[in-house]
């Protein structure tokens, strides 16, 4: 079961998205802190709450390739208009899409980990991977809401939308993960800072 606000993929009933995350900027230990300061964070940071922040991220992208796939391999089978076909058809190349930058993202953040890298730049990778999931989710919940209208104004639609809600409610659930482990991150970070 995932953490925190989910889709509601029912019929008749509203979907609530997720509240976005806080924008990297603003999670951001300042750019001008002093070295010794930055190397301290280094030392102080929790590479076990990366880790487990790099899991959850690479269940997410997993679930965003399987659910495109889904959607892709399903889309002949279920009725809408040509623009919602068009703009299903984005989503998911987007979320394939996504799901290589994330995994090579991680790839990038476990060699950052071995580094002498500070704790603020892997804060920033973990802030990015965090960003993307959340700009794909907004395309996708963009499109469960057309899907949604679509299909009360005509209900043979309904199968497009059930089939496209269901899959973007797996790739919240899987996201809520993601972004539980990196708030734990990020306080964990906020209390070293504040110690």
């Amino acid at each position: 079961m995932g953490i925190g606000p989910k889709w509601n993929a029912g019929r008749d009933q509203s979907l609530t998205m997720p509240e976005q995350p806080a924008s990297p900027d603003a999670q951001e230990a300042r750019a001008d802190e002093p070295e010794t300061l930055r190397r301290f964070e280094t030392r102080t940071m929790n590479e076990s709450a990366v880790h487990a922040v790099m899991t959850e991220a690479r269940n997410c992208a997993l679930v965003m390739l399987e659910s495109a796939t889904y959607i892709q391999n399903e889309l002949a089978n279920v009725r809408m208009n040509d623009a919602l076909r068009a703009q299903t058809e984005q989503v998911c190349t987007a979320l394939v899409g996504t799901k290589h930058d994330i995994i090579s993202e991680l790839f990038e953040l476990d060699e950052l980990l071995g580094s002498e890298a500070s704790a603020s730049v892997i804060r920033s990778r973990v802030n990015r991977i965090v960003q993307w999931f959340w700009d794909d989710i907004t395309r996708m919940h963009q499109l469960v809401m057309a899907l949604e209208s679509a299909s009360k104004q005509d209900p043979a639609c309904g199968p497009a939308y059930v089939l496209v809600a269901e899959s973007a409610t797996n790739i919240l659930n899987a996201f809520n993960g993601t972004k539980a482990a990196a708030d734990s991150l990020r306080a964990e970070a906020a209390e070293t800072r504040n110690a």
